[in-house]
């Protein structure tokens, strides 16, 4: 196991892969780990481990009420609020849950199972279904609106209505992940092929952005939500999405040090034009858009897999393959 430096910050070994991180409103954060659990730290408290799947959690996401929600490879969904038993919402033998995502304006609740995306309106469930498997789910800002990422394209679904067919945005490929922006002008995709690619809504006019040497793995706004930031290169690229044409016509930005080793993980702090960013050779830096000069905050670390900052932008969470978990002072 690599020695773990993180000269602002502590850390902890949980001896399983974490496969995500997360924060809600009050600062609780939370760890997915690959043995089933969840790890919930806050304050200066030691992280304390809840028992939530038989197998490994694959997906991490805030509940919209209180607490947060997993799906794991034991086929269920839960909702579990620190300091509480975790409840099962949903369980589908034989299935995955490897996408899960919800709506703080709407309540509403969605995961992915096989080819089926689950919406979660309170006790009712409605399901939508498509032809190959659902590989991404994220409501609109207004929670009205599910997109599904799934092979050759994405599908938009009217999050409460039982009875339709989807708005289909096409582009042949495997799309893995979607995510809105925003403002609800452009739905992105990342791709299969080391690309991302977007649509604007008010036409289906296509967005290509290309030119990755690497699989996008990780996508976070800016705080003002015009910049969409992500891995998959040796710097974070940054996609400018004001305007009615969003990135097309324009060059992309570049933020973080030089180097040959690629950005797995990106996080934007919530408050600041302030980027963090995480390699494949295990440096952690943070960097100011308006100052062209990273800040190195960790240094020998596994292969990192997720990275998040706190609420208030004070603490800075990374989780890793071989289970190191670090809490970076980011003030």
């Amino acid at each position: 196991m690599s020695e773990l430096k993180i000269p602002f910050g502590k850390s902890w070994d949980f001896g399983a892969p974490i496969t995500g991180s997360a924060f809600n409103e009050d600062g609780i954060g939370a760890f997915a780990c690959g043995d089933g659990t969840l790890r919930f730290f806050a304050d200066e408290r030691e992280p304390q481990s809840v028992e939530v799947h038989k197998g490994a959690i694959l997906s991490l996401a805030l509940h919209p009420k209180a607490g947060f929600l997993t799906g794991g490879d034991d086929g269920r969904l839960v909702h579990t609020i620190p300091g509480e038993a975790p409840i099962e919402l949903f369980a589908q033998k034989g299935k995955w849950i490897d996408n899960v995502t919800s709506s703080e304006v709407s309540g509403l609740i969605a995961c992915t199972a096989g080819k089926d995306a689950v919406v979660f309106d309170g006790t009712n469930q409605i399901r939508f279904s498509h032809a190959t498997s659902a590989t991404g789910v994220a409501f609109d800002p207004k929670g009205r609106r599910l997109a599904v990422s799934h092979y050759n394209g994405a599908s938009l679904w009217w999050s409460k209505s039982a009875s339709q067919e989807p708005t289909v945005l096409n582009w042949k490929g495997s799309h893995l992940g979607v995510i809105w922006s925003p403002d609800g002008k452009f739905l992105i995709t990342t791709m299969q092929e080391s690309a991302l690619h977007g649509w604007r809504i008010e036409d289906a006019a296509d967005m290509r952005m290309s030119g990755y040497p690497a699989k996008i793995k990780s996508l976070a706004w800016e705080h003002r939500g015009k910049v969409l930031m992500t891995s998959g290169s040796t710097c974070v690229v940054g996609w400018s999405f004001t305007g009615r044409n969003g990135p097309m016509g324009k060059e992309p930005i570049e933020i973080g040090p030089t180097g040959d080793a690629m950005v797995d993980v990106v996080a934007t702090h919530p408050e600041f034009d302030l980027v963090a960013g995480g390699s494949s050779e295990g440096d952690v830096w943070m960097e100011w858009l308006s100052e062209p000069d990273a800040s190195y905050v960790g240094h020998g670390l596994p292969a990192m897999t997720c990275m998040t900052f706190s609420p208030d932008g004070t603490n800075l969470a990374i989780g890793t393959q071989d289970g190191l978990a670090a809490l970076i002072d980011a003030t």
